[in-house]
């Protein structure tokens, strides 16, 4: 079953015309989440997130179009999900720039966990991107530079790849975004490069801060520079906080205290519906 225009439908009741733009040239955003304790505490964010892409590349949306925490309820008792569950929007590119979008959620079982160790093992230097390029910074369903980025990463025995761009910047992950540990503070590539900005990245921001601790926003992440990190982690809306136990040459003790401390808050919030107590 899947939630479309207000209503629970099955699956093979949608109908997308063969003349929408995500046919025909590949158009189109999609966003992933989570319930914690069976709720979307980030759903918001999420549809925000969608709202702006979708103004930003001239894709039609409707906002009564978009579901609500009612809405996801009423999917995961449709689809008999007792726990928790991945949740995907999916926007189609519309007929024209004005009309004709489609949007529907869908929800399935969670995946299984990203590491089978401590910590992640991540690769860099194969995914080369171009700083300049628009569309890295949306959920767009032209998502297949990424994919395969990951897929090769996976094949060759890591568990996630970075992308960096000419003069060794580093950006982010095929499906994470990056976080390095150094001196009492946290460094991460910053939202004016080819980045999607993460939901749960910008949730940890608010976290770290909260906590009093530095942050740097940077434009100019060396890979040279990871030597001096004390700890690596990644986030993902669906996985939360991973931490990394190896990036290329270098290895850290994963998870790091800083990790541990930021992902036990980061439970906590999310497990609250959004507050900590």
């Amino acid at each position: 079953m899947i939630w479309v225009d207000g209503r629970i439908v099955p699956d093979q009741s949608l109908s997308v015309s063969v003349l929408d733009r995500t046919f025909e040239h590949g158009l189109g955003l999609f966003e992933t989440l989570r319930t914690w304790q069976r709720r979307a505490p980030l759903l918001d964010r999420h549809l925000a997130r969608l709202r702006k892409s979708a103004e930003a590349l001239g894709l039609p949306l409707e906002t009564s179009a978009l579901p609500d925490l009612a809405a996801v309820a009423s999917l995961l008792e449709a689809n008999g999900q007792k726990g928790d569950a991945a949740l995907r929007l999916t926007l189609t590119g519309g007929v024209s720039d004005t009309d004709g979008s489609i949007l529907w959620m869908r929800s399935t079982p969670l995946p299984p966990p990203m590491i089978t160790g401590p910590g992640a093992v991540v690769d860099f230097g194969d995914w080369l991107v171009d700083p300049n390029d628009p569309l890295l910074r949306h959920k767009t369903l032209n998502y297949w530079r990424r994919r395969s980025a990951y897929q090769n990463a996976r094949a060759r025995g890591f568990d996630e790849t970075l992308s960096m761009c000419i003069g060794s910047n580093l950006w982010e992950g095929s499906r994470t975004n990056l976080f390095v540990v150094v001196g009492d503070g946290l460094v991460t590539p910053s939202l004016d490069g080819p980045i999607v900005p993460g939901i749960m990245r910008g949730l940890v921001l608010e976290l770290a801060r909260s906590l009093s601790l530095k942050v740097w926003e940077r434009a100019d992440l060396r890979s040279n520079e990871l030597q001096n990190a004390r700890e690596l982690f990644l986030t993902n809306s669906v996985r939360g906080i991973i931490p990394v136990a190896r990036l290329g040459d270098l290895a850290w003790d994963a998870p790091g205290p800083l990790t541990v401390c930021l992902k036990t808050l980061l439970f906590e919030w999310l497990n609250e519906g959004g507050t900590t107590s």
